[in-house]
């Protein structure tokens, strides 16, 4: 049975304390904006904000690891995570809030880069694996803050609650220094004990690999749908075929806003509960065939979505979409990392996280523009046919290669 890393395991257990404050910032704000000093008409601007700057901070990101041993970027990483969510506790207006947000995007990057480039490193032979589990793990801060978050600031206040938050995050701090210890000074070289062969990454990859620009266009496609569009508009679209609520038997009726809570978790639980799963998957029988179905699969839930009348069926279909949508994820990112050497890895690294960052910043934006024209079902059924044609491309592919028998 394979084991994670320890580096790996500590990378993604810091990841997950530092994003205490931005995943409770997203429900709470737009109720506290008034109060925190923020025109509520900037909220959006603030939440999408440390997007934007990743277009530029992951190429810092990748700097920085190309420089400096790999623990001391997540160190500072970390306290900047810190701040940024002892700074949220604070009435300081939206130049405060601009600052902070910008100061966590910078962190986010080197997070993400860090991880991915310590399970590259470390982990080549059950790849999908480990890059599923690091993102299961990460994605536990998220998860917890999800479900409780709302219920302590509701007894603690919000200035409290994200000051405790704050606290817990300083964790990652010390956390993050044992990464010194964990991997060799200075570098991120890979263990010559559990170097993949050529052989094993042709296995892994499939009969067509899928390139590095494929798995460029397709994050962004895949952020522009998921992370930008549905997750910013979802809650919306449910209200407009549900109702006021969903009922339940005779006699309980679950609130949209309920509903909305519940299906949302479904986003968190799924990454948590089958990363794992789908990346091992992606070792056993490769990359490109488990990405084509997930993302046809993905395609056709959300196309249910925007068209169903049927409230129950637009649930399901929701859930699907988010269950689905972070397998595929998994799936990605394994087959970009079977396009990678030690020497374009951080480069390659940051372009992926870069058009990952400019789809889930621009998602909203176009979302909300073709929202006033046509409304949402119809954006909706357009995102649906880009998933569909992304999962073509690869299957097209797939089908014109000749077969070995046939050869």
């Amino acid at each position: 049975m394979s084991r994670l890393h320890k580096a790996a395991l500590n990378v993604s257990v810091i990841t997950a304390l530092s994003l205490f404050g931005d995943s409770l910032l997203y429900p709470i704000l737009p109720l506290y904006a008034q109060q925190l000093g923020v025109p509520l008409v900037m909220v959006g601007v603030l939440l999408s904000i440390n997007r934007w700057v990743r277009l530029l901070s992951n190429h810092t990101a990748a700097r920085s690891f190309s420089r400096h041993s790999v623990y001391l970027p997540i160190v500072l990483a970390a306290v900047g995570a810190t701040v940024s969510t002892g700074m949220y506790a604070f009435p300081i207006g939206i130049l405060g809030f601009l600052v902070a947000r910008m100061l966590w995007g910078v962190s986010f990057s080197h997070f993400r880069m860090g991880m991915y480039l310590i399970v590259l490193q470390t982990s080549q032979p059950v790849l999908g694996w480990a890059l599923g589990l690091t993102r299961a793990i990460s994605r536990v801060g998220s998860t917890l803050i999800a479900i409780v978050g709302g219920y302590f600031v509701d007894r603690l206040g919000y200035h409290w609650t994200m000051l405790v938050l704050a606290v817990l995050t300083a964790i990652a701090i010390p956390l993050a220094f044992l990464l010194k210890h964990q991997l060799p000074s200075g570098s991120l070289e890979q263990d010559p004990k559990i170097l993949a062969v050529p052989e094993i990454v042709t296995k892994l990859a499939g009969p067509t690999p899928l390139s590095t620009e494929f798995c460029c266009v397709g994050a962004f496609i895949t952020h522009l749908v998921g992370s930008g569009l549905v997750t910013s508009s979802l809650s919306l679209l449910l209200q407009q075929t549900i109702g006021e609520g969903l009922r339940l038997g005779s006699s309980l009726t679950l609130g949209v806003a309920t509903v909305s809570g519940l299906v949302f978790s479904s986003n968190w639980l799924s990454a948590i509960l089958l990363s794992s799963s789908a990346g091992r998957l992606s070792d056993l029988y490769g990359r490109t065939v488990p990405f084509v179905a997930a993302t046809a699969l993905q395609g056709i839930a959300l196309f249910s979505v925007a068209t169903t009348p049927s409230p129950w069926l637009a649930v399901i279909s929701s859930v699907c979409f988010f269950v689905l949508t972070n397998i595929q994820r998994v799936f990605l990112d394994a087959a970009l990392g079977d396009t990678t050497n030690r020497d374009n890895r951080n480069v390659t690294t940051a372009k992926y996280n870069s058009y990952q960052d400019f789809g889930a910043a621009l998602g909203p934006l176009i979302g909300y523009a073709a929202f006033s024209l046509s409304g949402f079902s119809q954006v909706y059924i357009i995102g649906a046919l880009l998933l569909i044609l992304t999962a073509s491309v690869p299957l097209v592919s797939m089908l014109r290669k000749p077969s070995p028998m046939a050869s």
